[in-house]
């Protein structure tokens, strides 16, 4: 199962967010629900870096990422952030067993 989790702060923006394990939908490399989670996480992240919407970093490894956003600077980050979550909570809906959202 893929665990998303994200951590707003007490203005209800999102700082960082993670995600854990791979969805077990189907054999890897035509699993549709780890392709779908992995496309949305990197769209969002490399938007946010290239078009210099916030300060961030990550770490990755296999079936696992970590993106912290700075909250100093946040031009447009947050939009981008809402809509990974929208899909992730849209994903969850349809494929419980495969992916879980957590938000805090």
């Amino acid at each position: 199962m893929i665990k998303f989790t994200t951590v707003s702060n007490t203005d209800g923006k999102i700082t960082q967010f993670t995600v854990d394990g791979h969805s077990g939908f189907s054999e890897s490399g035509s699993d549709i629900v780890c392709a779908s989670v992995s496309s949305a996480v990197w769209l969002t992240i490399n938007g946010i870096e290239k078009q210099n919407l916030a300060q961030l970093s990550y770490e990755e490894r296999d079936g696992f990422v970590k993106c912290i956003v700075s909250e100093k600077r946040r031009d447009g980050a947050d939009v981008l952030l809402n809509s990974l979550v929208m899909f992730i909570a849209e994903l969850s809906g349809q494929y419980k067993e495969y992916v879980n959202l957590t938000q805090s």
